[in-house]
């Protein structure tokens, strides 16, 4: 039998629990403590967000929307373990579903998505044109996390999987096109189901529905967005697959520019904190860690046979994503 590729798939012990701890000691890296904080951190700051904007508000649509990005995120996280399996987590703090699903993973959706929606609901755009810059700007800021990850060990791709070509560095160029598309997607159904409706007092049961139904809707229309795309990847056109994602995402920040106005609501420090941490976090990881991305083989890889991401692709995503953060949020 062929020994699994992730390390954490080796540990038998918690592969037979459904829950299973781990001693920050024992964490392969302090950058594994560092990431779990950030996102432990942006939850709450998302909860306390969504509280607050119900009590300003007086409707839930902001915490429909925050438990939406939960209830999404467990969905397509948990299902992709169980269906392509290209993927596998590093061991954190804290593991589920036998060492497949580490905590931050689960609040990483609440925590990024939230306030990546909330963020661009400032503009007021309509629904399409929200959607559209909710899937750019969560792209562009996903970016740096996604370059980071795999050379850090916090996940691993199956680099032999045809799922996962091609590959721009360490990242496969699907996983890029699968964040993008599918939060594309939540951000137009949240719209309508958790501010539209509400606002438009639509009966109790069909917001209930609704909002139950989400994260299967999601799903589907992401996989509905995701056809062109694979159309070219898995029919020995993956250069153009490649080329289709960086149109469509080139598109879609020119939809955000050509819409950008200055918002007229007062800037909100709380919805700020945790994109500042987010982005200073990485900022900061990345020049911990730097040694690694000059210190590696010919072809690509670490000492420890990891991939390097794009350092050039994520120093401009830091840049892009803290100036999109100012402009929206504008000084009193």
């Amino acid at each position: 039998m062929q020994e699994p590729i992730s390390y954490a798939m080796r540990n038998t012990e918690a592969t037979q629990a459904l829950i299973y701890f781990n001693a920050p000691s024992a964490l392969k890296d302090w950058s594994f403590l560092a990431i779990e904080a950030i996102l432990v951190f942006g939850t709450i700051c998302a909860v306390a967000h969504a509280i607050r904007h119900g009590r300003r508000h007086g409707n839930p649509s902001a915490m429909l929307m925050l438990i939406g990005c939960f209830t999404y995120g467990l969905l397509i996280d948990i299902a992709s373990y169980y269906t392509v399996e290209n993927f596998w987590h590093g061991e954190f703090s804290v593991m589920f579903l036998y060492n497949r699903l580490p905590l931050y993973i689960a609040l990483f959706y609440p925590a990024f998505i939230y306030h990546i929606c909330m963020t661009i609901r400032r503009y007021e755009f309509p629904r399409l044109v929200e959607a559209i810059s909710v899937a750019f700007y969560g792209e562009l800021t996903y970016l740096i996390f996604d370059n980071l990850g795999p050379l850090l060990g916090w996940w691993i791709w199956d680099v032999s999987d045809p799922t996962t070509h091609p590959y721009m560095n360490s990242v496969p160029v699907t996983s890029y096109h699968w964040f993008f598309a599918f939060t594309g997607g939540f951000a137009f159904l949240s719209r309508i189901i958790c501010w539209d409706w509400v606002a438009e007092r639509k009966s109790r049961a069909l917001i209930g529905a609704g909002f139950v139904a989400l994260p299967v809707l999601t799903v589907l229309l992401g996989m509905l967005l995701f056809v062109p795309y694979n159309q070219l990847a898995y029919n020995g056109r993956p250069g153009m697959a490649a080329a289709y994602f960086g149109l469509i995402f080139a598109l879609a920040g020119l939809v955000f520019l050509l819409n950008y106005r200055r918002p007229t609501i007062p800037r909100d420090t709380l919805l700020m904190l945790f994109p500042l941490t987010y982005l200073v976090g990485h900022l900061y990881l990345y020049i911990a860690k730097l040694d690694l991305f000059f210190a590696i083989t010919p072809d690509g890889l670490s000492a420890e046979g990891l991939a390097a991401g794009n350092l050039i692709a994520a120093v401009v995503a830091i840049v892009a994503s803290m100036s999109i953060l100012l402009v929206t949020h504008p000084a009193d």
